[in-house]
């Protein structure tokens, strides 16, 4: 499992500009010296990262999204860089999810986010500092931007993934990859084009599989997504979400494109851990014993997906685990982190480990769950054959 540096931490949540607890102007420095005032909230911890867990602190998914970006593709040399850079509006979280997959390969561009026509600062500087190559499967654009909102930044080639609405755009974008792969996924995922948080996972799953988001109303199938899934020539379907929210009559639809098979949870931190919980003959992640990196956000903030694609790639494979409560971690997660908590018999450098990386401000996880976490997650001496 990878592991950062102290300095590599410390620099990532610079660029995520984190603001916790007491000193919310004072990002973690590096070179903070015994003797500096307020040096230990310099330094950030426990709030930045412990033993067990990194927090991108970012006071919006703008934030997260370009911390992340800047942990996964440092930009300190050309192979430190990406191909392309994928754009999406701060009001497009629909276009977070399903753009994700193009974080996967051969394309691997991380997203960004847009404020409209505008880039905001922090997406502005990480741009230029990443100045992304160019990818030849996208006609040598740097920047992919997902409908006409995001701004098109100076100075880089870009192309455009258009679409009316969000069913069509993610219909576009399933084109646009597959174009790019040479052919259609053979599994896809139907997620709700309506309730965020229950949409939310399948961007991680998009970026380390390559596999397509596909986006239905609650009950009806939206025509752009049929068509679409006639493309894809009978895949496998992968519904994400309970009935409630994606309803039978939309299955019975889907199976006549496909075969299909439902992922569900009741609550979006319970279908949240569904999705990490499932594989079946080659899909999903299958995490049920210890060994993984894991990544937490907020339901509150989804365009934090989008944050999350990248660390679903490049040696993280981080599956998208959701709270819906900032102080304490909610019952069913806590649960599930204890039941792959990693243990050791006699050499625990034989061991396993987990490690949580963390979207968010303390609005988002406070500080106190952060150390929960850390807690769960922890390497622990087991006692082989107890009762």
């Amino acid at each position: 499992m990878k592991t950062l540096t102290l300095a590599a931490t410390l620099s990532l949540l610079a660029l995520s500009g984190c603001s916790l607890g007491d000193e919310p102007s004072k990002p973690p420095q590096l070179g903070t010296r015994s003797g500096d005032e307020d040096a230990v909230a310099k330094l950030g911890f426990p709030s930045t990262a412990t033993k067990n867990t990194i927090r991108v602190g970012g006071g919006d998914a703008a934030t997260d999204a370009a911390g992340v970006a800047s942990a996964v593709f440092p930009g300190t040399s050309d192979s430190a860089r990406p191909t392309a850079v994928v754009l999406v509006d701060k009001d497009d979280w629909q276009a977070g999810v399903t753009a994700s997959v193009l974080a996967a390969r051969p394309i691997g561009a991380p997203l960004l986010i847009s404020d409209g026509d505008e880039l905001s600062s922090v997406t502005k500087d990480t741009l230029g500092r990443l100045k992304p190559k160019g990818s030849d499967l996208s006609k040598d654009a740097q920047v992919i931007r997902i409908g006409d909102k995001p701004a098109r930044p100076g100075g880089f080639k870009t192309a455009v993934i258009e679409g009316r609405d969000p069913f069509e755009r993610a219909a576009a974008i399933d084109r646009f990859f597959s174009a790019a792969k040479g052919k259609p996924s053979a599994d896809v995922v139907v997620a709700s084009g309506e309730r965020a948080e229950f949409a939310m996972p399948a961007a991680a799953w998009a970026a380390r599989s390559g596999d397509s988001v596909l986006l239905t109303r609650r009950s009806s199938l939206p025509a752009p997504t049929i068509k679409a899934l006639k493309e894809h020539k009978r895949p496998n379907i992968f519904i994400l979400g309970p009935k409630t929210v994606i309803s039978p009559k939309v299955e019975r639809e889907l199976g006549k494109l496909g075969k299909v098979n439902r992922i569900q949870g009741t609550t979006p931190v319970e279908n949240a851990i569904a999705f990490a919980r499932y594989e079946r003959g080659g899909f999903g992640w299958g995490v049920v014993v210890p060994g993984y990196n894991l990544t937490l956000a907020g339901t509150s903030r989804p365009l934090d997906a989008a944050a999350s694609a990248a660390l679903a790639t490049k040696g993280v494979f981080a599956p998208l685990l959701l709270t819906d409560e900032a102080a304490e971690l909610p019952r069913a997660l806590e649960a599930y982190l204890l039941s792959i908590q990693p243990g050791f018999e006699d050499d625990p450098g034989q061991a396993v480990y987990n490690r949580v990386w963390i979207l968010g401000d303390d609005k988002q996880v406070s500080v106190p769950a952060q150390a929960r976490l850390d807690q769960i997650t922890e390497l622990v001496p087991v006692q082989p054959n107890a009762p």
